[in-house]
């Protein structure tokens, strides 16, 4: 007995719990949330039921509680009835908008009834063009004065894709404040990616790297795949185009995908380093595609949409795959790829449950997609930034070691001249002193063949270090081939040169290089010093002086410091 008591309690509050959601609408009521719980639904068998048809069924009780704040009948649902009353229990009229916040509906026919005689009525859908719109909004929206009383509105939805159905029973100031807080967020998403398109088109144009250009038109259809599902494209890119309003969602959904895959394949190397991963996603996007081609030429949308759907979601599995795979491999990339994949199906999972009603419907939630595809949106650009950070230290580190001697790390050459060149143009405007030092290790040729070249690389090392170290700081050091080395001495007067050549070459004299058994072995160095006011020499003519005097010290005994002036 208890438990027949207890039972009959809990059946009695679900019922009154579902009269209390599915209560008349109060038109002074402002409310904030969707209105579905409140809404009757009924799906009649045939599809050519007239407004009479429902509101004698719906009179009849045949319609149903919907049960849910947003209203969900999937892909292709065949057209829906849907019916509530709302009641104004004031003294005069009350003006409140009926907001559908779904962009893609084939067909949307609303009635406004009044003891059961029609009062006023609002057709729309994608099947119209954009212009037979009463009212110039993305969504389908109309305003209706509820007189005092009963009013009933019967509604009938149709689309082949998904009828996702979340309604707002608002006043015109909260539409105002709602279409202004939405243009700020789209506009600022969109202001973003399209920023980030230019950045990375610019970035293609001057590298002529493929990943910048693969991931610019992956935003592109992205953008173009955001518009067309919130109903901006409809509202600004093709507003007389119904036919291409009711495919663009399967078709840009293919071809963001596609382009995500080009560059997801591109980004992380995986041709290189998996080649049968890299053979696979192609041969699969190439199925997709065909399947998505012939669901088109044979007209079947629902195959399409489902198609195109099934593709995305192999895309988001995918893509959480190749960034581990890449990850690694070693790929210091793949962990923002990896990261902004996780942003993306967290955000799509949020919005499908959202819909599906899970979770609590709210602007966060039903656009937890477009949160997560900016965040990929930034991740993967902070990724390319970096690695465009990276690639150009690469560069000038190549490029600093292609002047660089790599057994002495002393400017070679081509460095030498480069680090020259602007210090002797500034000393001739100037008519400054400047000197330059040629020394050559002596016997070099003999030491090599004695003890070997191992032993003579490291003489050349312990020679630069000591050179490196009497330097002064704007002095300019380089092997210049061989066993001879280049000291380029700025604003030096001779008596100054030659004073650093003789520092130098005691210097040398003290080095010992230790070879078999612990010997030690020393070596010397003759040098050559030339010095210039810019009367009219040049460069190559001041070094080639240098040259000179150093042949004058090996003719005159070696180990020693021969000198002249220009």
């Amino acid at each position: 007995m208890r438990n027949i008591v207890i039972s009959l309690i809990i059946v009695l509050l679900s019922t009154c719990w579902s009269w209390a959601a599915n209560g008349d609408i109060d038109a002074a009521t402002e409310y904030k949330e969707t209105i579905g719980r409140h809404i009757w639904v009924y799906q009649p068998e045939g599809a050519d039921w007239h407004m009479q048809d429902a509101l004698v069924a719906y009179r009849n009780g045949q319609f149903t509680s919907s049960g849910n704040s947003v209203l969900n009948f999937g892909i292709g649902a065949k057209p829906v009835w849907l019916a509530f009353k709302v009641k104004n229990n004031g003294h005069k009229a009350v003006r409140r908008n009926l907001l559908l916040e779904t962009s893609w509906l084939d067909k949307v026919d609303i009635y406004f009834l009044r003891h059961s005689e029609l009062i006023g009525s609002y057709h729309t859908g994608d099947s119209l063009v954009f212009s037979q719109r009463p009212l110039e909004h993305r969504f389908f929206v109309t305003a209706h004065d509820f007189s005092v009383g009963e009013t009933i509105v019967l509604m009938r939805i149709e689309s082949d894709d998904a009828m996702v159905l979340p309604f707002y029973f608002i006043s015109d100031e909260k539409l105002a404040d709602r279409n202004q807080l939405q243009a700020y967020s789209y506009g600022f998403m969109y202001g973003v990616i399209l920023a980030l398109v230019a950045y990375n088109v610019m970035l293609y144009l001057g590298l002529r790297t493929n990943p910048y250009l693969l991931y610019s038109i992956y935003l592109l259809f992205f953008l173009l795949l955001n518009t067309a599902y919130t109903g901006h494209g409809y509202q600004w890119l093709w507003p007389e185009s119904p036919y291409w309003q009711k495919w663009a969602n399967p078709v840009l959904i293919m071809a963001c995908t596609v382009s995500g895959f080009a560059f997801a394949l591109q980004f992380l190397n995986i041709k290189a380093a998996w080649p049968r991963v890299y053979r696979f996603i192609m041969v699969s996007s190439a199925v997709f595609c065909a399947l998505m081609l012939l669901a088109m030429l044979s007209g079947e949308f629902v195959v399409s949409l489902l198609i195109s759907l099934v593709f995305i979601f192999f895309f988001y599995v995918s893509s959480i795959g190749l960034g581990v795979i890449s990850l690694k491999t070693g790929n210091r990339f793949a962990k923002y790829f990896l990261l902004a994949s996780i942003f993306t199906i967290c955000g799509g999972v949020i919005t499908a449950n959202t819909i599906w009603g899970l979770i609590p419907f709210n602007e966060i939630t039903y656009r937890a997609t477009d949160i997560g595809m900016m965040m990929d949106a930034i991740l993967l650009a902070l990724a390319l930034a970096e690695r465009f950070n990276i690639n150009q230290s690469e560069k000038l580190l190549a490029e600093k070691m292609a002047g660089i001697d790599s057994l002495t790390n002393l400017n070679n050459r081509r460095s030498f001249y480069k680090f020259v060149q602007p210090i002797w143009a500034m000393g001739l405007r100037s008519k400054s002193n400047t000197a330059v030092i040629m020394l050559d290790i002596d016997n070099f040729k003999l030491l090599n063949d004695t003890y070997g070249h191992a032993l003579g690389d490291q003489v050349l090392v312990q020679l630069a270090e000591t050179l490196q170290k009497e330097a002064r700081s704007g002095d300019i050091l380089a092997r210049w081939g061989g066993e001879e080395f280049l000291i380029f001495l700025p604003e030096t007067r001779l008596a100054d040169a030659v004073a650093i050549a003789e520092r130098m070459r005691n210097k040398i004299n003290a080095i010992s290089v230790t070879i078999a058994k612990g010997e030690k072995l020393s070596f010397t160095a003759s040098f050559g010093v030339a010095h210039t006011c810019f009367t009219s020499v040049s460069l190559d003519e001041l070094i080639s002086q240098a040259d000179q005097q150093l042949y004058r010290a090996k003719k005159q005994g070696r180990n020693c410091v021969c000198f002249g002036l220009d």
